[in-house]
């Protein structure tokens, strides 16, 4: 099948359905197991809602400066790390939260640091040279290959084994197409393989690759665009794929990268996954995840982050090229404050944009949604002695540790990385992804249910691999993403409201960066933007 033969029949392909309970009712005893509910702070990011509703017109205190970054996720932190590396140092980032990262964010036990929410990077591809420059610059490239390429300190590349399957009660090696599937799958599998080659092949007449990262790189092929207009389960039935083992892994990696199921995930979004990426690219990793590259992009920035700051009002330039107006409140001290500012790099979610920056209609971010996510870490045997614990999460467990057919994504072992971490001992990092309701219904689900309620789900799930963990948690702690990731569902990638058409025009000052502009909650795209951002404050 061509690319351009796509076309003609996508607005009429089927979809299919499914639906499964997101918080299963088990019946599993919390006794003696401590834990809470940690940020971040809804109470804080919902005084978005009141568009400043009883905080000062015009604050007091007035401060200027050059350039100012609202957001310190990794849009924003790395916005501050361009500018501070090219000598720009007239700029402030200002964060809602107590600490910066965004979903990068990290913990730390006695036991170990562990990851809140992004706890990988794959070893990157040419394209995102802007993640390169940073890893480079983190010296974690050792030297370079006979081609060139980086050569990464294997010290921070994932150890083996790297995954593992429970499927039929027992774990297997390995999670992939290939460890799946039976053989009655194979046409399937292989037809499924053939595609994947062309695709990865595939160069246009500007010499682009099918699907890049950053994705504004990718070619604009109509027929490769044609397939943002259908869901990546609409796909799979056009082409007869019919696996249910093929449409299991397909939809995990879907849920993985995007917090959509197979229904909801544009078939270009789920190519991308499989071919914006070196082929078998490794992944760099650590106890603490991704908190490790925002450790980096935070200790570059210096003292120019302000945290627990509520930007609750911002004014355009305006055609007059007057500054840039951004009201402020200080959650720990009361002080509210007005920056005035040259540009103001806008690092938040689209979604916040209607509520802070004046003029801001909501039909302009109405196709933005977002997939709320739960987060657990569970500390095991973290009160036992290494000798009376030798190997219940030892050297034979992976790092990623996957449950069939479960709608949760299973969990990542933090001291998978650390070598200097007793037997046993260890924190888990569970990850579950809320599709099966709307974003909006799965949202309310996950602020109403309790500590008790999400804590019992957790274990509940992670029984079926492992029925004794309940005796060997000490604490489970939660955290609730409302917002973690942009859902690029079938349409949205290559519409007009993701594109941004002249938005910066309409609001003068200001320039947009943040990973929702990409359509792909990813550590490549979130940098992207933001170094686009500051190379725009460089360029005049």
């Amino acid at each position: 099948m061509t690319w351009m033969s796509l076309a003609p029949w996508v607005m009429g392909a089927g979809a299919c359905g499914r639906s499964r309970s997101e918080l299963p009712d088990h019946s599993v005893s919390l006794e003696g197991i401590e834990g809470e509910i940690v940020g971040p702070s809804m109470e804080a990011g919902h005084l978005l809602r009141s568009g400043g509703a009883g905080l000062p017109a015009s604050p007091p205190e007035v401060q200027e400066l050059d350039t100012l970054i609202v957001g310190g996720g990794i849009a924003g932190l790395t916005a501050g790390w361009r500018l501070n590396g090219e000598g720009h140092g007239d700029f402030k980032l200002l964060e809602l939260e107590n600490e910066v990262g965004g979903k990068s964010r990290s913990g730390r036990s006695s036991i170990s640091p562990y990851p809140w929410g992004a706890h990988y990077l794959p070893v990157p591809s040419r394209e995102s040279a802007i993640v390169r420059k940073i890893l480079e610059e983190m010296g974690l490239v050792i030297g370079r290959d006979a081609d060139g390429e980086p050569i990464y300190d294997p010290r921070h590349l994932c150890h083996a084994p790297q995954e593992r399957l429970f499927v039929g009660n027992r774990w297997q090696p390995g999670v992939s197409l290939r460890s799946v599937a039976e053989p009655e799958d194979a046409a399937e599998l292989a037809a499924f393989e053939s595609r994947l080659r062309e695709l990865r092949d595939f160069r246009d007449e500007q010499g682009r690759r099918a699907f890049a990262l950053p994705m504004e790189l990718s070619s604009r092929d109509p027929g490769l665009l044609a397939l943002d207009r259908i869901s990546m389960a609409e796909y799979l039935d056009a082409e007869g794929w019919t696996s249910p083992r093929i449409r299991w892994y397909l939809d995990y990696c879907c849920r993985d990268d995007y917090g959509c199921s197979l229904d909801e995930t544009s078939a270009w979004a789920g190519w991308h996954y499989f071919c914006a990426r070196p082929e078998d690219s490794e992944v760099l990793t650590w106890p603490e995840g991704n908190g490790r590259l925002v450790d980096f992009l935070r200790r570059a920035l210096g003292n120019r982050i302000e945290t627990s700051t509520l930007v609750y009002r911002v004014r355009s330039a305006g055609d007059g090229g007057e500054r840039v107006s951004v009201d402020t409140l200080n959650l720990k001290t009361q002080v509210t404050t007005r920056f005035r500012c040259r540009r103001l790099i806008y690092a938040l979610p689209r979604f916040t944009a209607p509520y802070v920056i004046e003029g801001f209609d909501r039909s302009l971010s109405r196709s933005f949604t977002y997939a709320p996510w739960l987060v657990a870490n569970l500390t095991v045997d973290g009160r036992r002695r290494p000798s009376q614990n030798q190997g219940y999460f030892s050297s034979q467990t992976a790092w990623d540790n996957v449950l069939y057919d479960s709608r949760s994504l299973g969990y990542v072992v933090a001291t998978h990385q650390n070598l200097s971490a007793y037997p046993g001992a260890t924190v888990l990092t569970y990850y579950l992804p809320f599709v099966d309701l709307d974003p909006v219904s799965a949202r309310t689900r996950l602020q109403q249910a309790s500590w008790s309620e999400l804590a019992a789900s957790v274990l509940g799930d992670l029984a079926q691999a492992h029925p004794d963990l309940v005796k060997r948690v000490d604490r489970i702690d939660l955290m609730r993403w409302g917002h973690a990731m942009i859902r690029p569902v079938p349409g949205f990638i290559w519409g007009s409201d993701r594109r941004h058409d002249g938005l910066e025009e309409k609001f003068p000052g200001i320039l947009f960066a943040h990973s929702d502009m990409s359509g792909l909650s990813l550590f490549e795209e979130a940098s992207y933007r933001g170094a686009v951002a500051a190379d725009r404050v460089l360029s005049c």
